[in-house]
């Protein structure tokens, strides 16, 4: 019965994808959804791409190995979406609605006239996200190895085939009702799994106290507070410059539906995030030994559950999988369509034949990352915390500023994505040394480095400020600079 949910759920997820290839007629419609969606579909759609293997099996694997606390960081997720839907969010659909824009690379190179940027964006996203991908299908293979016994090859190699066949075909049409499915089953599948779960543990006082003799800090502060601290503020920044959800408002129909998405939204993420802090804790008491704390999810659904419920726990999981990787797969693949081939490169493609290349390039960027996946990884949660690192070091600071001052300049755009982002990296390199987590010294680098050298350099013309500034009139110069 397990196997027969879980075949269901990837039957109609493919069965979606074909449905929605019929609406795709352009570019816009591929990597767009033609900028119609609705709240619902929205909503669904921005929780399922926040959502991934890092928090149906990393997150849960966190609070497997530290407790409660580590459900603070849902805090400064949920400011960074309060902050999106207030001040971003806006701004990049006026720009979509005035330039067509389809990418983040395109909202950048427009902003700071410069191709350069564009293929920065680029070169970021495909390291950054190339290693969240690997994380995912990782994750997957942990799922069907668990369910179906099946080598970790072949997990890697039937998770990639699913998302790539339905976001080749559909693009954001298709990931956007998928996304609705897989919203819907992942946080009924794991809202439906906490009373099993408490019961076995022996009630919530019951599993306090189990807890509470397992290790005291499994109840109170299991991550230390500083550890925490810089962890949410990593995935605070990153959200503020997350490409794979700021892309999403271009899709969004107005501004009062997105802010009405995000609402939306915030249920789905509540109910996951009460439920995914209970299971992992659960799973400490009722499964002390696991070999890793990335199949505390998994062991929940095939030891614990009903074959059903199990079956949609797990269905659950892949949902939050192939939501993300996905939205991902569709993002690095019309980067280097649209960014690199169509803008920088100047193709001349008609419709058709600009549809046809982002799809196969698409397909290109889902087979890539598979080699990767094949070889033993750390704790899945942890790769996204650095790439949380990674992301919010390049990103935040340059499309914050870009939207809300006019001083930002094209080389303090450069110095600022390059600084952070090289900056993280060689902290992370060096393992965080004196204990100070990399976020704390990225960030700065990255903002220091925009306002010092944007200071100090020549402004972009009034044609780049016009499309995000509405006192700006423009001086008809439309020159870009390399």
């Amino acid at each position: 019965m397990v196997i027969a949910v879980l075949v269901i759920y990837m039957l109609l997820v493919i069965a979606i994808g074909y449905y929605m290839k019929s609406r795709v007629k352009n570019e816009m419609d591929y990597l767009a959804a033609g900028g119609k969606l609705g709240v619902w579909v929205g909503g669904m759609t921005l929780a399922a791409t926040q959502m991934s293997a890092g928090t149906a099996i990393g997150t849960v694997g966190f609070h497997y190995q530290v407790g409660y606390n580590f459900a603070w960081i849902w805090l400064a997720i949920w400011a960074s979406w309060v902050i999106m839907a207030l001040f971003i969010a806006p701004k990049m659909k006026a720009f979509f609605n005035s330039n067509k824009a389809l990418t983040i690379p395109d909202l950048l190179g427009t902003r700071y006239e410069s191709n350069a940027i564009r293929v920065i964006s680029v070169i970021i996203l495909l390291v950054c996200y190339g290693m969240t991908v690997v994380a995912e299908l990782v994750g997957g293979s942990y799922l069907l190895n668990v369910v179906f016994d099946v080598p970790i090859t072949w997990g890697v190699l039937i998770i990639a085939a699913i998302f790539i066949a339905y976001t080749v075909m559909g693009g954001l049409f298709a990931i956007a009702y998928t996304d609705v499915l897989q919203m819907l089953v992942f946080a009924i599948g794991f809202a439906i799994a906490v009373p099993f779960a408490v019961s076995k543990a022996g009630g919530f006082s019951g599993l306090n106290e189990k807890l509470s003799s397992i290790d005291p800090g499994l109840i109170a502060n299991g991550m230390p507070s500083g550890t925490l601290t810089a962890v949410a503020l990593s995935f605070f920044i990153m959200m503020l410059g997350y490409p794979i959800i700021a892309v999403r408002f271009y899709s969004i129909k107005d501004n009062k539906t997105i802010r009405r998405a995000v609402g939306v939204s915030f249920i789905f993420q509540a109910i996951v995030a009460v439920s995914i802090a209970i299971l992992g804790v659960s799973a400490r008491v009722l499964y002390p030994d696991l070999t890793s704390a990335d199949l505390a999810s998994s062991t929940i659904a095939m030891d614990l559950l009903p074959p059903v419920l199990g079956g949609l726990l797990l269905a659950a999981i892949l949902a939050a999988i192939q939501s993300t990787v996905s939205a991902v797969l569709l993002m690095l693949g019309s980067s280097i369509s649209h960014d690199i081939m169509k803008v920088v490169m100047k193709k001349k493609l008609s419709d058709k034949q600009q549809l046809k290349v982002t799809r196969i390039v698409v397909l290109i960027m889902g087979l890539l990352p598979i080699p990767f996946a094949l070889n033993p990884l750390p704790l899945i949660q942890q790769i996204w915390i650095n790439a949380a690192a990674l992301i919010g070091s390049s990103f935040a600071v340059s499309i914050l500023l870009g939207l809300y001052w006019q001083r930002a300049t094209t080389a303090g755009a450069i110095t600022s994505m390059v600084g952070g982002i090289g900056s993280a990296i060689v902290w992370l390199y060096l393992g965080n040394p004196f204990g100070i987590e990399a976020v704390y010294i990225s960030f700065p680098v990255s903002l220091l480095g925009m306002v010092f050298v944007s200071l100090m350099t020549k402004p972009v013309s009034h044609a780049a400020l016009q499309p995000f500034f509405k006192n700006i009139k423009s001086n008809h110069d439309n020159s870009i600079a390399g």
